[in-house]
């Protein structure tokens, strides 16, 4: 379809000690959707993800972005290109300031400096664009774990991601913290991007999902 801005084709994925992690997986994400992949522990959900992020390799099969089929050599290369991951354990530096780590690698310079003042009002900007209560100048150790995961999601929106995956991100979260995260994701979704949600918690897959993918033992 149109629409869709990735697809997975016959993704399989088998270890060298004989391990099939993904079996002949289809998939298909669609712009502005909201796609939950579901499945008990161990079922092959977080391997999926590793492979579209391209942390690791499918033994066989294809990944088709926007229409032309990819083959990211890391996962530098799938940010690049508009692919974001929140992974379970958030991948923050405590010491910096919340601006320091969502422009990490990005830096806005002022001749060959990092210009601060402005890495503060662009992520400002950004943190005010989706409603984000959320101080950029504190530290990342003053934060709740749910301000730390919205730290995250704006790391992948400051690099114009396109698709953002989301690994069991309410693993971690109370529930009026979950509810306020699935409020998130559906105002990204109607602004355009497109959110592929990993959860085992049919609750949440119940009041978010545009669409549901079941993954059990790899299929």
């Amino acid at each position: 379809m149109s629409d869709t801005i990735l697809k997975l084709e016959d993704i399989t994925k088998i270890y060298p000690n004989g391990t099939v992690a993904n079996r002949n997986i289809n998939i298909e994400l669609r712009k502005g959707e909201i796609h939950s992949i579901v499945g008990e522990n161990g079922a092959g959900k977080s391997t999926l993800m590793k492979i579209i992020f391209a942390i690791e390799k499918q033994t066989s099969g294809k990944i088709y972005y926007k229409g032309e089929e990819i083959n990211y050599q890391g996962s530098m290369e799938a940010i690049n290109n508009g692919i974001g991951m929140v992974h379970q354990h958030f991948m923050l530096i405590p010491s910096f300031t919340v601006a320091q780590n969502i422009v990490m690698g990005a830096e806005p310079t002022r001749s060959v400096f990092i210009d601060k003042k402005e890495a503060v009002r662009k992520t400002q900007e950004l943190a005010h664009k989706y409603n984000f209560d959320i101080d950029v100048t504190r530290k990342v150790s003053s934060l709740t774990v749910s301000e730390k995961q919205k730290v995250e999601i704006l790391k992948t929106l400051y690099r114009n991601a396109e698709v953002i995956i989301l690994d069991e991100p309410t693993a971690v979260l109370t529930p009026q913290e979950t509810d306020e995260l699935m409020t998130i994701m559906r105002q990204l979704a109607d602004a355009g991007t497109s959110i592929v949600f990993i959860t085992h918690k049919l609750r949440e897959v119940r009041a978010v999902a545009d669409e549901i993918t079941v993954i059990r033992r790899g299929r």
